[in-house]
């Protein structure tokens, strides 16, 4: 009996919007796939100019393993030393749900929306209050 070889669904780019970078990845994220996805990170961060982020778009990933968690957290790491904010974009609960319960998601907050991820971010100000004098 002949078998076919294992097709494994997955692909990943690169986009530039501007100063910011845009890794979209679709298909499976697992061990076998995460070298791909370490590597566009990798170029995404040496491409983006700060403070425009690198954006890890996950809308079209149908299984995030923990392989995949953890090179999320390697690029978030590796981005913070490089004053690069990393974001990610995930709105299924088949990627969101391995973020909450890793933890992962108190690191990262994903974002809805591409649109999202890639608007500037503005500091709070601070509120200073004046007491009145007496």
């Amino acid at each position: 009996m002949m078998t076919e070889p294992f097709g494994h669904p997955f692909r990943v780019d690169r986009q530039v919007h501007g100063y910011a970078v845009v890794v979209r990845v679709a298909g499976e994220v697992d061990a076998m796939t995460v070298r791909e996805l370490r590597h566009e990170i990798a170029i995404g961060l040496a491409l983006a100019t700060p403070p425009s982020p690198v954006v890890v778009d996950l809308s079209d990933v149908d299984f995030l393993a923990a392989a995949g968690l953890n090179e999320l957290h390697r690029g978030h790491r590796a981005a913070r030393a490089a004053g690069v904010p990393l974001r990610v974009v995930a709105h299924h609960r088949h990627v969101l749900r391995p973020f909450e319960i890793s933890g992962l998601a108190q690191e990262i907050t994903p974002c809805a929306t591409l649109a999202e991820a890639l608007a500037p971010r503005t500091r709070t100000p601070h509120r200073r209050f004046a007491l009145p004098v007496l």
